[in-house]
């Protein structure tokens, strides 16, 4: 619709009267949108273009969305603008509970889906692949270099490690930021700059490489929806430590260890207790396997299918 970024309301309008005459034009049996914006602005278009099954999907907490947004959404979900809403964890739905029964009777829970990821590199070739210590334990973490993500508790984690006797760990994070020379200036005053390795962001398909590169993954976010990459972590049969927060205890259940962000000693001991017991590396390594098994793609799909057709197929 257009071939850079909208800069103003005239390329607003002209993204909107586009959608709306692709969707005349094309008259599909469905819309699904993705994100508060594409909800509020995507299914009106769809609504007005006579699109029939109009499905928005939920993908944040509530409270995360732009006032505007979270205000339009409410209006659209209650008066049928959306014919299915979906949350994609139950984490996101409890976050909407307030909300009339004219919004909630239409939303259901589709949990997200992953493929399943594969590498074919050992952890040594992968080291070698992103330039990592081959001898070292490594701490790998998925995600942007921005707030919600908090990667700045893992550098004090690592610094406090570095203090305490443990030289031989690295932290290593795939992504990309606002927050990036912060984070890289935390690093050096905490000294450990020459043990943080960040990698920009990556391609899909080096993802799996970059985990099978770690010895454990750690994901202290404030706040999910749902968590992709540590569930691409628990299907890469990585142990993970991840904060204690409604998402992640719906993911992890009891196939990870679980944290306060408030307790950052606690994430230094667990890390402690990982690198000095392999048999519980291995058994958490096993059991984040067996549970990311329950977040199939397939699974996804039908329940989409479902709510779009009333059927499965």
């Amino acid at each position: 619709m257009l071939d850079r970024p909208p800069k103003g309301p005239r390329d607003v309008i002209r993204i909107i009267r586009t959608l709306h005459k692709w969707l005349k034009e094309l008259s599909p049996e469905g819309v699904i949108t993705y994100t508060h914006y594409a909800n509020v602005i995507g299914q009106a278009i769809a609504y007005f273009a006579g699109v029939q099954r109009r499905l928005a999907t939920q993908r944040n907490p509530s409270h995360t969305y732009p006032w505007l947004a979270r205000w339009l959404d409410l209006i659209w979900g209650s008066i049928g603008v959306y014919t299915a809403n979906v949350f994609v964890s139950g984490s996101v739905q409890k976050s909407f509970k307030a909300y009339p029964d004219a919004y909630l009777k239409r939303s259901f829970v589709v949990l997200n889906g992953i493929e399943p990821l594969h590498s074919n590199l050992t952890k040594e070739e992968a080291r070698e692949k992103f330039s990592l210590p081959l001898d070292s334990f490594g701490i790998v973490n998925v995600g942007r270099l921005a707030e919600q993500k908090n990667q700045a508790l893992l550098i004090e984690v690592l610094s406090i490690l570095k203090a305490t006797g443990y030289d031989d760990v690295f932290l290593a994070i795939a992504g990309d930021g606002e927050l990036r020379e912060q984070l890289k200036l935390l690093a050096r005053r905490r000294q450990v700059e020459d043990s943080v390795y960040f990698l920009g962001e990556l391609i899909p398909s080096d993802v799996p490489d970059f985990l099978r590169a770690g010895d454990v993954f750690a994901f202290p976010s404030r706040f999910e929806a749902f968590g992709f990459a540590l569930v691409e972590a628990m299907m890469m049969g990585l142990p993970v430590i991840a904060s204690d927060i409604d998402a992640h205890r719906e993911v992890v259940r009891d196939a990870g260890i679980l944290l306060s962000l408030n307790a950052i000693e606690e994430w230094v001991e667990a890390i402690k207790g990982l690198i000095a017991n392999e048999e519980k590396r291995i058994r958490l390594a096993d059991a984040a396997r067996l549970r990311a098994g329950s977040f199939s793609a397939e699974n996804m799909v039908k329940g989409y299918l479902s709510l779009l057709f009333g059927s499965g197929q």
